[in-house]
C-alpha cells in the first residue's frame, strides 16, 4: 500500500468524497494487480478514479523497475 492510502480509503467511505484524481495510476498502485483490487473497490464505492497523465507511470511496474 502506498504511504497514506488508508487515509483516502478512509475518506472515501464517507458522504463528502466523490472520486479520486491521481497523476498517474501507479501513485495507487505500482502493481496491476494491486491497481485493480483498488480500482474495483473504489468503484464499489461509488467513486470515479482519474489519472491526469496515465503515461507517466506505468501501473505494473516495481519501483526498482521504474528507477531502472
Amino acid at each position: 500500500m502506498r504511504a497514506g492510502w488508508q487515509r483516502v480509503r478512509a475518506a472515501a467511505t464517507g458522504p463528502l468524497v466523490h472520486g479520486v484524481v491521481v497523476p498517474s495510476f501507479a501513485h495507487i498502485a505500482y502493481r496491476a494487480a494491486d491497481w485493480d483490487g483498488e480500482r474495483a473497490w473504489l468503484l464499489e464505492q461509488g467513486l470515479f478514479v482519474v489519472a491526469t497523465d496515465p503515461t507517466e507511470l506505468q501501473a505494473g511496474l516495481t519501483p526498482e523497475e521504474l528507477r531502472a
